[in-house]
């Protein structure tokens, strides 16, 4: 598996940038989504911007996520794409996983590893993060088409709901 790590010391001490933007695509296979949360088809294109924090520490993380990921109706069970486009932003900084408690500020901060930040990691969780509990190929899905739905029973129990008309 192939990761992009970007070593932020380098790029805004060594090379003295006031900030960094580059694209980058990540391949399928090298996002591990699990597939039991869907299933990542076409390489996933990321643009990202990085400046160093003027807060204190860390860097702010502004990135692009496009790409699709083909998920199952939790209704119906037929197959379908979720756009996957969209901004996110994060504060990267390190030891921020150290303390004791978390607050509210922590739920946008990701951990460097060391002064490097591991871009394919932080868009793998936030691909999870964007696939519903219950995914739905529409809002009005309703649900597994079969004969039964249309009013008639198919499959072994059809000779069954003719012995049971006959009955009547």
């Amino acid at each position: 598996m192939k990761e992009i790590k970007l070593d932020l010391k380098q790029i805004f001490e060594k090379e003295k940038q006031p900030f960094f933007r580059a694209e980058y695509e990540i391949d399928p296979a090298d996002l591990g989504v699990p597939a039991d949360i869907g299933e990542v088809k076409e390489p996933i294109k990321v643009d990202v911007y990085i400046v160093k924090n003027p807060q204190g520490e860390g860097y702010k993380v502004i990135y692009n996520i496009k790409g699709n990921i083909d998920l199952t109706c939790s209704r119906c069970l037929e197959v379908f794409s979720k756009d996957l486009s969209g901004e996110h932003t994060v504060i990267a900084q390190r030891g921020y996983n150290e303390r004791e408690h978390l607050r509210e500020s922590d739920l946008n901060t990701v951990s460097l590893e060391g002064d490097t930040l591991n871009l394919t990691e932080l868009v793998r969780e936030q691909i999870i993060l964007d696939v519903p509990y219950k995914p739905l190929c529409h809002p009005e899905c309703g649900g597994i088409k079969t004969e039964e739905n249309k009013g008639t029973v198919a499959g072994p129990f059809a000779q069954l709901e003719k012995l049971l008309k006959g009955r009547k």
